[in-house]
């Protein structure tokens, strides 16, 4: 059976690692996530923000109401967030008929927000109950607050940043954050036998912290 994963978490708790561990079969996190000798795709889109690479024309439905979606600004763009959506959808039609067993999809909160794209509603309505397509959700938290503290000043995006009080805001609201993020993660697929497992981003590991189905 086809197998498609979400992968969310925070910024710093390891998304693109994981998928990047995954796709090239490092066969140690293979093993903790019980993906052994399976054929693992991912979408390229959730990587890496490929403003000047050509996806191909979008064979999604394209059956979007985005009168709700916030207007550009300093954060937003809405272009972007239709171009995300539409290489993601296209990317799970494809992978329906390709040779692969698995599809990554490295989530982010935008992907749960009706005012910013909406993308997991859409993918819900369409195979969130298809018996074809076994849907699975991967959160990755980081409990040590000094670590994920590590990770973040680490970040590019954060290193840019030169007000240092705002720096320091984002440093400790981070926690808050992360709990709002895996329940806000969690009540976006609660209406789906769809299984959500919370996994501990260790150093060099996962361990699984907690599993969530349809009723939490």
């Amino acid at each position: 059976m086809k197998k498609v994963i979400w992968i969310f978490g925070e910024s710093a708790t390891g998304k693109e690692t994981l998928v990047n561990s995954l796709y090239n079969q490092n066969s140690e996190i293979l093993n903790m996530f019980n993906l052994n000798n399976q054929r693992i795709t991912y979408s390229k889109i959730t990587i890496v923000d490929h403003d000047n690479e050509d996806y191909g024309e979008a064979i999604d439905d394209n059956i979007y109401d985005d009168s709700l979606m916030d207007q550009d600004n300093e954060y937003f763009s809405q272009a972007k967030a239709k171009r995300r959506r539409s290489c993601i959808m296209s990317d799970i039609k494809r992978f329906i008929s390709d040779d692969n067993d698995v599809l990554l999809i490295k989530g982010q909160i935008n992907d749960l927000r009706v005012n910013r794209g909406n993308i997991v509603d859409y993918y819900l309505k369409q195979y969130g109950d298809n018996p074809n397509i076994k849907t699975e959700v991967i959160i990755l938290k980081v409990d040590d607050y000094n670590e994920l503290r590590r990770r973040l000043e680490c970040k590019s995006w954060f290193r840019k940043l030169t007000n240092e009080k705002e720096k320091q805001r984002l440093l400790e609201k981070t926690p808050i954050n992360q709990q709002n993020h895996i329940e806000e993660v969690i009540n976006s697929f609660k209406d789906y036998e769809i299984p959500v497992l919370v996994y501990e981003s260790l150093e060099h590991s996962y361990r699984l912290d907690s599993e969530k189905g349809k009723i939490l």
